[in-house]
């Protein structure tokens, strides 16, 4: 290693290999063995004899040599002690030096990436499936190959949050099979708006609903994908309300709230039960503009509605007080009136 002092060498061996136990053989062009030293018997190598067969000892590097190769590196190789590890091989003066360093961190790093992996792997195919139930296989193959970091993902996303109205005590009245068909019907009405204009359906609450909207890639902004799924959502209901209503059926309205922002989207949970989810302020403010909005009312963000130029004119502006937040805050706000 030319132009580095012995203090450095040793600091940058003790810095590399020092607590991974290093042990070496010295072997002959046939494999033969020459020398040896290190930690060999953590790997399982014990009575070793000069002259003898590399193979007798160390059974992975049986019918190894000669090798043609001039260096081979072999990764996490289980040992005759259980005990992973690298193992570089090199040749050096018509000789062969075998290079054992314990590779249990290593393989423990590996297995846990390997797991998370899975996981991401299980929560993409389960999300896709709730995709290709509303819009075929074309949005789920999407989301399967979308790359989110488990460590967290900053990202600019508008935040939708839908509430059906009174719901909740209507359901304390009735039975559970009623009250569970009923929702079903609801809840399809409101997440077809999503998945049309792009979105991510994070987490259905009972009869809320949570979404996120630029995930998946688009050619339209967050917020007006968004804005447009609210819409839309308003609109179904109406629909839905106006069938119920002939045949004499109980009838509920939604409220939305709508933030932009950027928001951390990555995977939360313990080791048993993980999830992709999406945090951040503009979450909870999303939250608190559906938590404030009347029946048939969007509230949305500053954010928001500066991003949706063209449907600017259908939002007055307001000021509310949130819980959590200070001072009053401007919002815009779009009733659809119940004619």
């Amino acid at each position: 290693m030319p132009n580095l002092a012995p203090p450095v060498v040793d600091y940058i061996c003790d810095l590399s290999i020092k607590d991974r136990y290093p042990a070496y053989l010295l072997l002959d062009q046939e494999g033969l063995i020459k020398e040896w030293g290190g930690n060999l018997k953590t790997y399982g190598i014990s009575d070793v004899q000069i002259g003898e067969a590399v193979g007798e000892k160390v059974t992975f590097l049986d019918g190894f040599f000669p090798l043609d190769e001039e260096k081979l590196f072999l990764a996490c190789i289980q040992t005759d002690s259980g005990i992973p590890a690298d193992v570089h091989i090199f040749s050096s003066n018509q000789d062969w030096w075998v290079l054992l360093l314990d590779a249990t961190e290593k393989e423990a790093q590996r297995v846990v990436l390997q797991q998370k992996a899975n996981e991401l792997s299980l929560l993409r195919d389960k999300h896709a499936k709730i995709m290709d139930q509303y819009l075929g296989k074309e949005i789920a193959e999407k989301l399967i190959h979308l790359n989110i970091h488990e460590s967290g993902e900053c990202k600019f996303a508008s935040v939708l949050f839908a509430d059906i109205c009174g719901f909740t005590s209507y359901s304390e009245q009735r039975a559970p099979v009623e009250v569970f068909k009923l929702l079903n019907s609801y809840l399809a009405y409101m997440i077809q708006p999503v998945l049309d204009e792009g979105g991510i359906v994070d987490k259905i609450i009972g009869d809320a609903v949570m979404a996120i909207f630029g995930v998946l890639p688009s050619g339209l902004p967050p917020p007006v994908q968004a804005v447009q799924a609210a819409l839309k959502m308003i609109e179904n209901m109406k629909t839905l309300n106006n069938d119920r209503q002939m045949q004499h059926q109980d009838t509920f309205e939604v409220s939305i709230g709508i933030a932009s922002g950027h928001v951390f989207l990555g995977i939360l949970g313990s080791k048993n039960r993980r999830t992709l989810s999406v945090i951040g302020h503009h979450v909870n403010l999303a939250a608190r503009l559906e938590g404030q909005a009347r029946p048939n009312e969007i509230l949305i963000d500053n954010n928001t509605f500066k991003e949706i130029s063209d449907l600017q004119s259908r939002f007055s502006k307001t000021r509310l007080v949130l819980k959590g937040i200070r001072e009053p805050v401007s919002v815009f706000s779009y009733e659809v009136s119940d004619e």
